[in-house]
């Protein structure tokens, strides 16, 4: 192994370690309450020597929000392999309730704190995530299938993404399991997704049925 190659290892390990314990003093203390001198004694280093990896506090957190950003495209890489969209909601909704319970520091920082006061909201939102588009676009179908029912794609697209947020927040503070014991996690927004839309279903089938009667 040549000496720029270990020098490489080793920043790239230096900087990950950083990463991981700004992401949970993020998490536990919130943005404003951290500093770059509290993240180096996290790891028992110098702060100045943080400087080296990070130029400051905003750089630092929008490469949390990236790296927990990637994670959760890569629990969703499959879900343009699935044929049916309605199929599709319904994974991605296990998908978002998996990341809330497996990455809740990232699930915390990505989908629950407000942008930082020392990070731009422009750079901090930015635009829209491909992952975000592509959940848009299959709601989108699903209302062409008339599962989901005649309603703009922005209100069925809030109303699914409230729902799931919301278990997926009961969830990572544990007041659903406490509330709610007997509740089957694995299974809950399938569920709640079948409360939702079946009744539709079946309404858009009786007004089916009407309109052929009428005719007939």
């Amino acid at each position: 192994m040549t000496t720029s190659t270990r020098k490489k290892i080793e920043h790239d390990r230096m900087r990950q370690l950083i990463i991981d314990a700004a992401k949970e003093l993020f998490a536990k203390d919130g943005f404003d309450n951290v500093s770059m001198r509290k993240i180096a004694s996290r790891i028992d280093y110098s702060p100045a020597a943080l400087y080296r990896y990070f130029k400051n506090k905003e750089e630092l957190v929008l490469c949390l929000r990236e790296e927990g950003q990637q994670r959760f495209a890569e629990m969703e890489k499959h879900l343009p392999d699935i044929e049916d969209p309605f199929q599709r909601v319904r994974e991605g909704g296990r998908i978002y309730l998996n990341f809330a319970r497996e990455e809740p520091e990232y699930y915390d920082l990505l989908f629950i704190k407000a942008t930082p006061s020392f990070c731009s909201s422009e750079k901090w939102l930015g635009k829209p995530h491909q992952n975000f588009l592509n959940f848009k676009e299959t709601v989108r179908e699903c209302i062409a299938t008339g599962v989901v029912g005649d309603i703009s794609v922005d209100t069925a697209v809030a109303a699914l993404w409230a729902s799931v947020h919301g278990l997926a927040s009961l969830a990572a503070t544990g007041k659903l399991q406490c509330c709610l014991p007997d509740i089957d996690m694995d299974n809950i927004f399938e569920d709640v997704l079948d409360f939702i839309t079946i009744p539709q279903i079946e309404r858009e089938k009786l007004k089916k049925a009407k309109q052929y009667e009428d005719k007939t």
